[in-house]
């Protein structure tokens, strides 16, 4: 087995661990075995009963769950892959139509959006992600949509609406979804056409953050066989953290002083989504399903939803003077205030895409689906054709508080075509296979306007920014997958396959402008002088999975698993004189290790319970390091990680109307060797910090890793009148203390927090219209999703982006149609 895994440590975990997942499994089993014998046995005919029988699924209000984890329609009982799947209902109970949103639902996952810039958010599932602060890298989790593969962290920071179910899929992924993600994927579908005429209108407003939105749904029949679906939602947001910043000068540059907050709250988004569905089923054996999705959306900037966290008031260097301004306006708390200032309108004239010298964002995106399903005997043929692209246009301010010393206008641009091809047998012999090709072509540029001094206007053409960084990327994959899947009894399933990956990549980056007064500092690279560079890497990345079912309702599963993601070439904001490509290149980062899975559904499908062992290998972990001189941040690989954890989680339909739901995880995820770790700023050599700047964190924790997730909640509905229904739903969540940064500044440690949620539902009973209360982070808890070091801030300073505090929603819906 690839880098020898299994061998002395990991091949005494296994077997331990094999006990431990029998072991449960035959306590979830006994009373299914129990059952199924009892129900062998003549049994007293009941009043109004026949033959004793359990209450089905429809008599307990349990839906059976379909999931597509191996590309085919399976039950979550008895897929053997570790799946959280999140309904509709469930994402409309705390109305969670984002990313970041939608992560709080399932234990062990951190959908974040990133203020650093950059790659703009980063994904991480039981400890590993990737960094949201380099444009230049992939997520290590990825993003399915309706069958498009995206790797790209940005998408997170628009809304995700009108959705069917979300699956997310734990642990490496090395077969079904395009190219490898060594972290897992979180796949969304979204809601499709419907057979008969029916649709939605709702409305929402959220009154700590002034958020409005309106959002609705029609669909239905054209034809017999050709039906669609048309989407929208508008939203409008204030903001829930208020900037108090004044203004203020800086010793080098006192004419010109930052004129204060340009906006009184943040982040102050306003967004405008839509989406357009066309399925047409002309047979049985054949559909084709068309998806477009559009999305524009504005913000008070790139920062909008950070603080800074530090002891005392915030400071910045004023490189020239060599002096430390103080912020009078920051508090350096995570409190729902800060202070951040706009660049003074004179240097903001001089200053391509300044906006005036106010902090802005700008986005727009279109992804778009083509899926053809065909199918001929017992094999399923299955296209999807994908493209998607986005621009995202900011100019912030990085110092993240009031002085106007670091500024950015930022543009990152990406795009791609995909196609896969995929085939699944359902033969009536033992041997079923399924196989497919990849194809993935894609693009991205970035140009960043760079502002850390003023250095007077360049004589030639009066600009104030000091250099202007272009980067052209490239990429080409080409994959291909097949599995064996063996039934060697009707209890028994071995499954085992294979990817090939073949990615290559190029990078052009240079600066298109230096401001001439800033040459003699020789801080970054000649205009003019572009560096490029070529990445090439193959991959082989098996997979074998062991199921068994003792009995229709229990599952238990063994897997090996393995992962890949390609390396490449970081994309910073400042490029350094004499640096080259080769500088910035980074190695490609693997997975490897295994799991053990069990669940069961037991008293008529009332109860259910699922739980898994796993222990992971990663090698050359993919990293972000901040270079304070000059200032930018680059990629570059730990030597290896390891996660080892396990995880349990149930519900339990007591009625019809009435559910208790409860998760538990743990997960030990740390550095196995990473010697030549960045320090943090002041690192001391009693600290740690050697003389080239480095520390050991071998042996730590990795970066957004709580040891702890725990959660519990309840839903209960009742009738108050004939036609009227109240419901009540409540979720409690604990998460233990994490990094929020890689080199492990003491100030970037989270502590651990618990978050609460309510609703209380007014509703027809035929659900015809609705009108909820909803509370999310009802304690008002102010905890760091990621952060980093404030550029040139004091030892003590960070930046972190801010999970949204205590939301209350009032939110009022009506259906109507046949539904």
């Amino acid at each position: 087995m690839r880098n020898g895994m299994f061998v002395g440590g990991r091949a005494r975990l296994l077997p331990a661990a094999m006990m431990l997942a029998t072991t449960i499994l035959a306590g979830m089993a006994a009373p299914a075995l129990a059952q199924d014998a009892l129900s062998a046995q003549p049994q007293p005919q009941q009043p109004g009963a026949a033959g004793g029988a359990a209450p089905d699924r429809a008599d307990t209000g349990v839906e059976e769950i379909i999931v597509t984890a191996r590309k085919r329609d399976e039950t979550l009982l008895q897929v053997p892959v570790a799946v959280s799947a999140v309904s509709a209902s469930d994402l409309n109970r705390y109305a969670a139509t984002d990313l970041g949103k939608i992560g709080q639902l399932v234990p062990q996952v951190i959908l974040a959006k990133s203020g650093g810039g950059g790659a703009g958010a980063s994904f991480t599932i039981r400890g590993i992600g990737s960094s949201a602060l380099d444009a230049g890298i992939d997520q290590t989790v990825a993003l399915n949509l309706d069958g498009l593969q995206i790797s790209r962290g940005r998408l997170v920071t628009q809304s995700f609406f009108d959705l069917q179910q979300v699956e997310v899929l734990k642990g490496p992924q090395a077969l079904f979804f395009g190219k490898n993600s060594p972290g897992g994927v979180v796949s969304v579908h979204t809601a499709g056409a419907t057979r008969d005429f029916e649709g939605y209108a709702r409305a929402g407003y959220e009154f700590k953050a002034d958020e409005r939105f309106v959002e609705g749904a029609v669909s239905g029949p054209i034809t017999d066989t050709l039906g669609f679906r048309l989407a929208g939602r508008g939203s409008k947001m204030a903001g829930y953290i208020r900037n108090v910043a004044g203004p203020l000068g800086i010793p080098s540059d006192p004419a010109n002083p930052s004129p204060g907050a340009a906006h009184g709250r943040d982040p102050g988004t306003r967004e405008i989504l839509g989406r357009a569905t066309i399925e047409w089923r002309p047979g049985s054996d054949f559909s084709a399903v068309f998806k477009l999705f559009g999305s524009r959306l504005r913000d008070h900037g790139e920062t909008s939803g950070t603080e800074l966290k530090c002891q005392g008031n915030p400071q910045t260097l004023d490189l020239l003077s060599g002096v430390f301004v103080q912020d009078p306006y920051g508090d350096c708390k995570l409190n729902g205030r800060r202070s951040l200032g706009a660049l003074n309108p004179v240097l903001a004239a001089g200053y391509p895409e300044s906006n005036g010298g106010v902090p802005i964002t700008r986005y727009s995106a279109v992804l778009s689906s083509l899926t053809l399903d065909y199918k001929v005997g017992p094999v399923a043929l299955t296209s999807v054709t994908g493209y998607w692209r986005y621009k995202n246009d900011s100019f912030d301010n990085f110092a993240f508080d009031a002085t106007p010393t670091v500024f950015g206008a930022n543009l990152d641009k990406s795009h791609a075509f995909t196609q896969e091809l995929r085939a699944n047998s359902s033969f009536d012999g033992p041997i079923d296979f399924a196989a497919g090709l990849y194809f993935e072509d894609g693009g991205r540029d970035t140009r960043g306007n760079g502002f850390i001094a003023n250095v007077g206007a360049d004589a030639r053409n009066g600009q104030y920014n000091n250099w202007s960084l272009l980067s052209f990327n490239k990429t080409r994959a080409y994959s291909a997958f097949g599995q064996l899947i063996w039934n060697i009894t009707p209890q028994i399933e071995l499954a085992g396959g294979v990817r090939y990956t073949h990615e290559r990549k190029r990078v052009r980056l240079g600066n298109s402008f230096v401001n001439q007064n800033l040459v003699a500092f020789g801080l970054v690279a000649t205009e003019g002088q572009f560096t490029s560079g070529r990445f090439s890497d193959d991959d082989w990345s098996p997979e074998a999975t062991l199921s068994y079912h003792p009995t229709s309702n229990t599952t238990l599963y063994g897997a090996y698993k393995t992962g890949y993601k390609s390396g490449g070439f970081s994309n910073p904001s400042i490029l350094s004189f004499g640096q080259t490509a080769a500088d910035l290149g980074f190695r490609s980062e693997s997975a490897e290790g295994g799991e053990l899975g069990a669940k069961g559904s037991f008293m008529g499908g009332r109860l259910a319970l699922n739980a898994a062992l796993y222990r992971y290998k990663f090698n050359g972990l993919q990293l972000t390091s901040f270079n304070p001189s000059p200032p930018s941040f680059t990629i570059r690989n730990a030597a290896s990680a390891r996660t080892t954890g396990a995880e349990v989680d149930g519900s339990y339909q007591i009625t019809r109307d009435f559910q208790l739901r409860a998760a538990a995880g743990y997960n030990r995820a740390k550095y196995l060797s990473f010697p030549a770790a960045p320090c943090y700023p002041g690192q001391t050599l009693a600290q740690g910090c050697t003389a080239a700047n480095t520390q050991d964190l071998s042996g730590t924790a990795l970066v957004r890793a709580p040891k702890w997730n725990v959660t519990g909640g309840f839903s209960y509905d009742t009738l108050i009148t004939t036609a009227v229904k109240l419901g009540v739903s409540g979720d409690a969540n604990y998460t233990s203390g994490y990094w929020l940064q890689e080199n492990q500044n003491p100030v970037a440690w989270q502590q651990g927090f618990a978050r609460l949620n309510a609703s209380l539902r007014l509703h027809a009973e035929n659900d015809a219209w609705e009108l909820a209360l909803i509370g999310r982070n009802l304690t008002n808890k102010y905890y760091g999703v990621a952060g980093s070091d404030k550029p040139f801030g004091t030892p003590d300073e960070i930046w972190i982006s801010i999970g949204r505090p205590r939301e209350v929603l009032l939110q009022g819906t009506v259906r109507f149609g046949n539904r």
